[in-house]
Formats: structure tokens, sequence, C-alpha cells
């Protein structure tokens, strides 16, 4: 069964204090899960992700908790270890870790990282966060991270240790940073890392059936070489929708988008996703009436037919009052979708 989740932007001007209170009212509507991406050192508005959803465990008592996603090689990981630990005991093992690289070059360097090394140091990283949740003792010796006789206690409430969701892997709606070199289409590396770490995926914004499925089938292939067999039934596919505003007409709803895409651009270029262009990021969205809009949310459930792997649409909404936005959503589409189980608001 699909679930649902909604995730709030970084950037944008929005208050810190609305992040909590959306989710709580996320929890009360009955909705699955509350996702925040991750910033440090852009040229936008934001606050620190996991100081966020630290004070969503502490207003909330269901409702799952995700980053999507958190730019690891910005993380010394023996510190980062026990922040998500924290963090998932303080939510009862609710949290859910979505990963990434990043893509701006100046965030790295404001943080003396080297922005070539980023997947390198990613996958080091998740090898050194899996042994210190599972370990009882490490001592790690790689390029980046050397290790003597680290103990991290407790462990994650959730076993063997917290759920990974690796994000990325597709380019072909996104641009990068202005001057980086021209990506291919689909990251190798990207696709390696989810192969090799994931138990899920968390696809890039706006993604289609079939770039899920090609997608889906590398990171099949990938696991092959390592020894490792993905099943759909098991892998925890997380489709990021493409971004959505309920509006009384077409033309105000995307007027409210595009000054919610605009609160998001500095330096000459949209700071987040890998940068798509405000023509792709409004044709891979909805933006119009209640009917409109569920009829594209409809497509996106759909999607479980022919994309098993599928568990999850993460729904991102554009706008400046999201509170506003989720009631509409709730009350004015939530009616019109397709699910399983009419009498629900989502999926259990």
């Amino acid at each position: 069964m699909i679930r649902i989740g909604f995730r709030l932007p970084i950037g944008s001007g929005i208050p810190a204090s609305v992040r909590p209170r959306f989710a709580e009212r996320l929890e009360e509507l009955g909705y699955e899960s509350f996702w925040f991406p991750h910033i440090v050192s852009r040229d936008i508005y934001a606050f620190d992700s996991l100081e966020i959803l630290t004070a969503v465990a502490a207003r909330t008592k269901r409702i799952r908790l995700g980053t999507a996603v958190l730019q690891v090689p910005l993380y010394q990981p023996v510190d980062l270890a026990r922040r998500l630990v924290t963090l998932d005991h303080l939510s009862d093992g609710r949290l859910i870790l979505g990963v990434g690289i990043g893509f701006i070059p100046k965030e790295f360097s404001n943080l003396g990282v080297e922005y070539q090394e980023r997947s390198a140091r990613t996958v080091e990283a998740l090898e050194i966060l899996e042994k210190l949740w599972t370990e009882p003792e490490v001592t790690f010796e790689g390029k980046y991270y050397k290790l003597r006789e680290v103990v991290l206690e407790p462990k994650p409430v959730q076993r063997p240790r917290i759920k990974i969701l690796v994000g990325g892997g597709y380019h072909g709606i996104t641009r990068g940073a202005p001057g980086a070199a021209e990506k291919s289409k689909w990251s190798l590396g990207a696709i390696r890392r989810i192969a090799r770490f994931g138990d899920g995926w968390i696809s890039v914004s706006g993604m289609i059936a079939e770039e899920l499925l090609e997608g889906m089938e590398r990171i099949k292939r990938a696991a092959q070489e390592i020894g490792r067999e993905i099943r759909d039934a098991e892998f925890d596919l997380t489709l990021e929708s493409g971004y959505l505003t309920v509006g009384e007409s077409v033309a105000a709803a995307r007027q409210e988008a595009r000054d919610f895409y605009g609160s998001r651009v500095a330096g000459g270029f949209y700071q987040v996703q890998g940068n798509p262009d405000l023509d792709t990021w409004l044709e891979r969205g909805c933006f119009g009436p209640p009917e409109m809009i569920a009829e594209k949310v409809n497509e996106w459930l759909s999607y479980e037919h022919t994309v098993p792997a599928l568990k999850r649409i993460i729904l991102m909404i554009a706008s400046l009052d999201p509170i506003g936005q989720l009631e509409r959503f709730h009350h004015e589409v939530r009616p019109l979708l397709k699910l399983r189980d009419p009498g629900s608001p989502v999926q259990p």
C-alpha cells in the first residue's frame, strides 16, 4: 500500500515554528511521515535540519520523521552517528535517514570539505555509521576517516540500525550549480550507493513511472554485482512528487508557486534540489483547483501498479503558507483520491 508523507521546504523564509506545527497537524490528520531537507551554508534562509526534526519528535507520537536528504559528507561520521542515535531515541525509533551528497561547491568550500571528494567521503561515512550502530567497538582505516576503538552507546532503537534511504541517481531534470560540469542522465556513483547501503531509494522530485522503473533496474543490477539481491517487496522506493499548490484557479495557484520558487533563488539560481529550471519545475508539478490536483496525485498513486517497489509518496507543497495548503489539500483534495481505503486519509 502506498503511504503518503509531506515534505516542508528549507529556504523560502517560512518561520522555524511552522515546521513542528505542520508536523503536528499531519499527525492529527493521519498522514504517515514528515520530511525535511538539509542546508548548512547556502545563500538562502534556512534552519538546522536535525534540530527541526528534534523539535518535531518532541511534539509528535506516531508520525515518522525523515531527512530528504541529509548531506552526509558535511559531517564527521562519529558525531553524525551520535546525533542520529539521539534523534532515533527521542522519536522512539521513528527516524528515517535519507542521505545525499550535495551539489553546490561553495557550500563545501565554506566548510573546508573538498567538493570532488563528497561521493567517496559519503561511502566511507555510511560504512562507519553502519558499524557504529551495530558493532560494540569500531576501528576503521579509510582514506578520509581513521577511527580507533570507538564505542557508540546506546545503539539505535531501530534494529539492526536506523533505516537508510539513499537519494539522487537521476540528473535528467536538474541542472546542477552554475558552472558545474555537465552530468550524465544517470549517476553511477549514486546507483552504487543505493545498491550497497540503501534500504530504499528517495527519487529526485517529479520523476515519472518510466524513469522510476529504469532506476530500479539499474539499482538491482548494481546490487547483483556486489552479491546483494534487491526484492521489490522489501525495498522502500520513495517518490518525491512534483510540487503542488491548491488554488481557486490555475493562474492564482501558479503565481503562488512562482513566488515560492523565487524565494529560493539566490546568486542567480535555484539553490535546492539540483537547480531545476522554472519551466521544468512547473511542468513536473501541479497547480490549480482541487480536482486538478487530485487527478495528478491519483496519477502518482497509480505508479504502484507498474513500479512494485514504490512504497511511499512524499508530497511537496509550493507555498509560503504550507499549513493553509495542507488544510486545503486534506479537506478538498484528499476526498477525491483513489485510496484503497476511502475512509482513511492515508494507507496504514
